[in-house]
């Protein structure tokens, strides 16, 4: 939604994402998320203002593709989406450890995550515990934001190639 229709939108798809997740856990998994994991959601605000903000930074390049689309003219636009993914994966990592990290600082009981796996070897390893909250995170978000940002991408495409349709079925 960022892609499509900005910031607002992408506020109001991270919040009912968020309320999705939660319902699915609650009601049909049957598991009640601890009430911290809300903070996590904090890890939403920052990649929606991260890719609104990328997105007004690859509009010229994104014109181009959008105008003749080929896989020639995706050339100029993949490079940015990957840039994004990156920035994506570390701002969410970061993210996500200093909050794990306040939460394991201050006892505060959580859920298991699949991040737990990659903190026991690295604190094995004798990595300081901010680090390795940071760190266990990003391998898991390199494949999840890579995934997030091209299939976000082409969502977009997609829903604007349909409003456009819609917006031309009016006019006729």
């Amino acid at each position: 939604m960022c892609f499509s229709a900005g910031l607002f939108a992408g506020f109001l798809t991270g919040a009912f994402s968020c309320f999705c997740i939660s319902f699915v856990y609650i009601y049909i998994v049957g598991l009640s998320l601890p009430r911290v994991g809300y903070l996590f959601y904090i890890c939403v605000i920052v990649e929606v203002l991260l890719v609104c903000f990328f997105h007004d930074k690859m509009k010229k390049r994104e014109e181009v593709f959008l105008q003749k689309p080929s896989l020639q003219s995706f050339v100029y636009v993949a490079p940015l989406l990957l840039g994004l993914a990156a920035l994506d994966c570390i701002s969410v990592s970061v993210t996500g450890g200093i909050i794990d990290f306040a939460l394991v600082t201050l006892q505060v009981p959580r859920s298991i995550s699949p991040e737990d796996t990659f903190k026991f070897g690295l604190l094995r390893n004798n990595v300081p515990l901010l680090a390795t909250a940071i760190l266990s995170r990003i391998p898991i978000n390199i494949v999840d934001r890579f995934i997030v940002v091209f299939g976000g991408y082409g969502v977009s495409l997609l829903f604007r190639k349909w409003i456009n349709k819609r917006a031309m079925s009016n006019e006729q």
